[in-house]
């Protein structure tokens, strides 16, 4: 039994409140994006863990940089595709067969920890495959919210089904995933891992969605004509450049260092791996349940904003030497960076995009984002490698916050954006 899209009249009715949870089918989105969102989270965790006990200590950090690239470079490569895909085919099918593709693949690392296999090498594999499924499932998910809600819900659907995603991902399934893997070991981990992803999957087929109307033209063409679509556009356009940021300088050093950080810096037990991952997943949440409550005709403008002030947070974190007071300002970064971030741009994405265009222009989304990932993997990689991780956390996010002061001052097409 799936749960009906509502019709313009009940979705009308429903929206005098601009309560998104009014609308049947977002309910069960919302509660599958949590559950899919925790699954993915845990493994954030387990599969540097899994990398660190089997790598001697002068190659771990290259080792968890490798293996998050080859996660990150497929779902780049991918993405325009799934952008494609997510405005030709029911977007429900697609999120049931990446999120089923998912719960396998954290069944063989299952298999992988309970026998003790001491290589590395099918963590490379598996999570290229997981990547794939990424490209795919990311853009349908986020344009099934058109389809769902009335427009005068969409800021606040939005903001919500973000922040419980991002909590999820960030905070609920990192923190559980630490605290399982230092309780009960990696398999225990690994297979709660799996029965959040099939439980995501289940949920994702119960929400029905449109059928795209064939429009019998090939995928290059409509590849091309999203292209164009955000190129003529000067808001999109700067939307998405600014979206490279997060990943190179933020997210991207924060993944390959915390486990240094936390077993070279501070010393601390392999939870604390999840509590740091949780502290950011806590600001994200923080930050996007104010949001959701602040009626602001300048979003554009705290979007470039947020990169400033968020990237001046994390140099602070980066100076840190004490786990209490890092774990606070990761609080703190999360609440002022990708709380304004990542929520603002997907609402102003989807207010200034044709609903025939939204699976390409949120695919573009996707692709700046993950693209943008293996690029800071790489880099902090090399810095963590050579200077340790501390450094890289300053050197990276101070060049961040010069740039969002700039696109503060000067970036015009994003800044006046209501």
């Amino acid at each position: 039994m799936t749960e009906d899209a509502p019709s313009e009249t009940t979705a009308a009715a429903e929206a005098v409140s601009r309560n998104p949870f009014r609308v049947a089918g977002y309910r069960v989105w919302w509660l599958a994006s949590v559950v899919a969102g925790t699954g993915v989270g845990i493994q954030s965790v387990t599969v540097p863990l899994f990398i660190r006990d089997r790598v001697s200590e002068d190659h771990r950090a290259a080792a968890i940089a490798a293996a998050l690239i080859c996660g990150a470079l497929p779902g780049a490569a991918l993405a325009l595709l799934g952008g494609v895909m997510a405005d030709r085919v029911e977007r429900r099918r697609i999120l049931v067969r990446t999120y089923t593709v998912a719960a396998a693949v954290s069944l063989v690392y299952v298999a992988l920890a309970g026998f003790e296999v001491s290589v590395i090498w099918p963590v490379f594999f598996l999570a290229a495959v997981l990547g794939s499924a990424g490209a795919f499932s990311n853009p349908a998910r986020q344009s099934m919210m058109p389809q769902i809600l009335h427009v005068s819900q969409i800021q606040n659907g939005t903001i919500w089904g973000t922040m419980a995603f991002m909590a999820t991902l960030q905070f609920g399934g990192p923190s559980l995933g630490g605290l399982l893997a230092d309780l009960f070991g990696l398999t225990t981990a690994f297979a709660t891992e799996v029965a959040m992803l099939a439980a995501g999957a289940v949920l994702f087929g119960r929400i029905a969605t449109d059928m795209p109307t064939p429009t019998g033209r090939s995928v290059r063409h409509d590849l091309a004509e999203g292209i164009r679509y955000v190129r003529g556009n000067d808001s999109l356009l700067g939307i998405l450049a600014l979206t490279l940021l997060p990943g190179v300088f933020f997210m991207g050093p924060f993944a390959v260092t915390v486990v240094l950080m936390v077993e070279d810096v501070f010393e601390a037990s392999d939870r604390y791996v999840g509590f740091l991952w949780g502290s950011l997943g806590a600001g994200i949440v923080f930050g996007s349940l104010v949001i959701s409550f602040v009626r602001t005709r300048q979003r554009g403008r705290m979007l470039t904003g947020c990169l400033f002030f968020g990237g001046a947070l994390w140099t602070a974190y980066g100076f840190s030497s004490a786990l209490p007071l890092s774990m606070a300002l990761a609080f703190a970064a999360g609440a002022a960076g990708p709380a304004i971030f990542i929520n603002f741009a997907v609402v102003l994405l989807q207010e200034n995009t044709e609903r025939q265009m939204m699976g390409r222009v949120m695919s573009m989304y996707g692709l700046a984002f993950t693209a943008s990932i293996p690029v800071g993997y790489a880099q902090a990689g090399v810095q963590a490698t050579l200077w340790g991780p501390q450094f890289t956390i300053v050197s990276s996010a101070a060049i961040a916050t010069v740039i969002g002061l700039f696109a503060f001052l000067l970036l015009r097409p994003v800044n006046r954006l209501p």
